[in-house]
């Protein structure tokens, strides 16, 4: 893939994730009621890049080689908040 410049801002995003049910038969009372349980993550890391469809972070990078490591891309529909953090250098 063609390398393109980003701004690699380190955030945090919270979103709704999907989830399977643990059990592998499920009655219509108990998928309903799964149906109603939220699966909220937060995931903190280098945004690669935000688009109408996703945000897209790295999880690490590697400044040598200018390669992100554990990239993840989240469906926009689903993000509850993205904030950028603020790092304080080291005493």
């Amino acid at each position: 893939m063609a390398r393109r410049t980003v701004d690699k801002r380190l955030v945090r995003v919270e979103w709704i994730d999907s989830q399977d049910h643990p059990d592998k038969w499920v009655d219509e009372g108990d998928a309903a009621e799964f149906g109603n349980i939220s699966c909220t993550v937060v995931s903190v890391g280098f945004l690669v890049s935000k688009t109408e469809k996703y945000v897209t972070l790295g999880g690490d990078w590697d400044e040598a080689d200018k390669d992100f490591g554990r990239v993840t891309k989240i469906a926009t529909v689903g993000v509850i908040s993205l904030e950028d953090l603020v790092v304080s250098p080291s005493p």
